[in-house]
Parts: structure tokens; C-alpha cells; sequence
């Protein structure tokens, strides 16, 4: 079993919580995922809307200074390669949450390319220096212009999650590269804000992106819970809009309340099982790993 996941929030949560990213009491521990043959984790670096700023950037680098020590101190987890995926280990990328965490210098951009960070999400919920998020009315700012221009250059992958529709159309008008939403579902099964109406998605689609299904059941049915069989209600809207090659996942765990058949990522082969009596194999796969690891391979 293969799984790849796009966004997760535990580097802030070992932060805050002092633990390691190795063996902690969060939903993602490296120990606790290496069950499968292969696994691919993004571990996104969160900035919080009232951070900005040179303590923005600060936060960045305690957040990603987690990832670094668990790198230095097991062999258990690795930095991703696309191109060599290793097998029973965390194959480790590091993202950011949240543009702020520049502190609004564009030349950090190529510093982060040189840390490793692959995947950039521009804003979180708020407003910052580059654009405004769902709960905004801005679209993207002159400096986020320019930001887009500047991540492209350093292939640095954008984020459209958090990002409102007018930034999301605003971007739309400056990007030369696909962009995915790591962690965002269908705004037509769920009608919240944080969800992605039917003519983003196949934005993203037509630009090769990716949509990573978020576990989150406030963006799943609004309540609290959620099922397997809700889950698959936005996978099979993507597949109706075109999207089969463009699904993956997003959990989203250690960053909001999961569901409570899939709280930790130990219960990620309950899911799979779930899929695979509704979708042929090869779909799964593709859900699970294939789609999302065939467009790093093409756009690292």
C-alpha cells in the first residue's frame, strides 16, 4: 500500500506541543506511518493570520528547524525525491501555509527554494502581504504578483487553498505553471467557502494541477463526522468534472478535528479498503499515490 498526502499541520503542532516529529501524540508521527511500502508526507509550516512580519519569518524557521532535527536524527524519514521514492521510510517534503511567512521579502523565496520548501500556499484565512483568504473580499496584491512570478522561477508549486475566489481568478491571470489545492474539497456537496466551486476545479484540472481531498468534516457535510461514503461524494464529483487524473489527498490532520474512523494516519488503510470496494484498484492508486507523485515527477 502507497500513500501520498499533501498537507499536514503537524510541524506546528510538535512545535507548540515540544514534541518530535519521530514519536508524538498527533495523528501523523513518523513511526506511527511507516506501515506502508511507500509514503510520501508533505509536512506544511503554518503561520497563523496575527504572525507577520520578521516574527512570521522566525516562525518559519523554528517550524522547518522540526522537520531538519528529525532528518539529522533517524533514518526513518528522508527529504522526497521524485525521482528515487524509498520504500518504508518518510519521504519528507517541506510547504508552507500561509505567504506571511516571508515577512514581505520576495528574496526569500529563493532562500526557501534552497531549503527545500516545494509547495507554497499564498495566504491562510486573513489577509497578508500578498493576498486575501476566504474570509477577504482582496484578490491578489502587486507584491503577490510578483510573489507568483518569483515562486515559478524557483519552481516552487502555489497553493490555492485558503486563497478566495477573486485571488483565485486573480492568479488564474499571472501563472505560467499548474497549481494544485492541497487540501480543499467541492463547494457544490459542501457550500463552504473554504471549498472549491465546479469552474475552479476544472481550472485545475485543464492547467494538470491537483486537488487534495481534505478529511476535515466541516468541508466533507458541514457537521462535525463524517463517512467514508461522504469522502467519496467529492471524489466522484471531481471524476464527473473531468478531474480522474488530478485527485489526491490532503488529510489535513494535525490542523483541524478529524473524523473519527480516520483521526490518525494509522487509520489511513481503513480508507483504502473503503475505496477499493467502490473504485476498481487502479483508481485508488491513482487517488492515493499515482497522481500526485506524476506530477511532482513532471513539475519538480
Amino acid at each position: 500500500m502507497r500513500h501520498f498526502d499533501l498537507h499536514c499541520d503537524t510541524l506546528s503542532r510538535c512545535r507548540h506541543q515540544k514534541e518530535s516529529l519521530l514519536h508524538n501524540d498527533g495523528a501523523v508521527s513518523v513511526e506511527r506511518g511507516l506501515i506502508f511500502d511507500q509514503w510520501v508526507q508533505a509536512f506544511a509550516v503554518f503561520i497563523g493570520d496575527d504572525i507577520r512580519g520578521a516574527k512570521a519569518y522566525r516562525e518559519f524557521l523554528a517550524q522547518a528547524d522540526v522537520l531538519k532535527k528529525a532528518l539529522e536524527e533517524s533514518d526513518s524519514i528522508a527529504v522526497y525525491d521524485p525521482n528515487q521514492v524509498k520504500d518504508r521510510i518518510c519521504n519528507a517534503m517541506l510547504t508552507v501555509e500561509n505567504g506571511a511567512a516571508l515577512g514581505g521579502k520576495l528574496e526569500r523565496i529563493e532562500e526557501f527554494a534552497q531549503m527545500g520548501v516545494k509547495v507554497f500556499s499564498l495566504v491562510w484565512n486573513g489577509e497578508n502581504e500578498l493576498a486575501g483568504g476566504v474570509h477577504s473580499e482582496i484578490g491578489l496584491t502587486d507584491f503577490g504578483r510578483q510573489a507568483v512570478k518569483e515562486l515559478e522561477k524557483n519552481r516552487i508549486i502555489i497553493d490555492v487553498s485558503h486563497l478566495n475566489t477573486l485571488g483565485f481568478w486573480d492568479l488564474c491571470e499571472v501563472a505560467e505553471r499548474p497549481f494544485i489545492a492541497t487540501h480543499s474539497n467541492c463547494f457544490e456537496i459542501c457550500p463552504n467557502r473554504r471549498n472549491l466551486d465546479d469552474l475552479q476545479i476544472q481550472e485545475i484540472i485543464r492547467r494538470g494541477g491537483l486537488i487534495g481531498i481534505n478529511f476535515f468534516p466541516v468541508f466533507v457535510n458541514g457537521e462535525s463526522d463524517t463517512t467514508f461514503q461522504e469522502l467519496r461524494a467529492h471524489i466522484r464529483r471531481i471524476i464527473a468534472l473531468g478531474g480522474e487524473d488530478n485527485i489526491a489527498v490532503g488529510s489535513d490532520f494535525d490542523g483541524a478535528a478529524m473524523p473519527s474512523r480516520l483521526d490518525r494516519i494509522d487509520k489511513i488503510p481503513d480508507w483504502h479498503q473503503n475505496l477499493i470496494k467502490h473504485f476498481d484498484a487502479e483508481f485508488v492508486e491513482k487517488i492515493t499515490f499515482r497522481n500526485a507523485q506524476r506530477f511532482f515527477e513532471q513539475n519538480w
